[in-house]
């Protein structure tokens, strides 16, 4: 089971991010922040398998965010979401650690794919039971 933790300041946003992945069986959504020290700290008290990450939070970035989460819990994922286009944030994303940056106009499509693509390696290994294989 891949666990998320879901992180934007916009609820509807993360609404619509827990619609989207709560039609896959292999995706369990553990938390939600809707800021970068919230982010950070339920990281270190849920230990998610991804944190799915705004860019733009208040206070702190996603990018300060994701700086600080891969100090503390290195095999921690982290996917960037952006609603700009393409650009430095995104370059500043993956040097913070983040596995991958996806324009939140895509996530629809991609989101499930990305998060699968970002596990690490040896968590793959203890997903592939029934359940994981079936509806993705």
């Amino acid at each position: 089971m891949i666990t998320v933790l879901l992180v934007d300041d916009d609820p509807v946003m993360r609404q619509l991010l827990r619609d989207i992945l709560d039609r896959y069986p292999d995706i369990s959504i553990v938390g939600e922040a809707e800021s970068g020290e919230d982010a950070v700290a339920l990281t270190m008290t849920l230990s998610p398998t991804v944190v799915i990450m705004d860019f733009n939070l208040p206070t702190m970035s996603g990018i300060e965010a994701t700086t600080s989460i891969k100090h503390k819990s290195p095999s921690t994922a982290i996917i960037g979401l952006t609603a700009s286009a393409p650009g430095d944030k995104e370059y500043a994303m993956v040097d913070a650690g983040a596995a991958a940056v996806l324009n939140k106009g895509e996530m629809v499509r991609v989101l499930h794919p990305i998060i699968v693509q970002a596990v690490p390696t040896f968590e793959k290994t203890a997903l592939a039971s029934p359940l994981a294989t079936t509806g993705s």
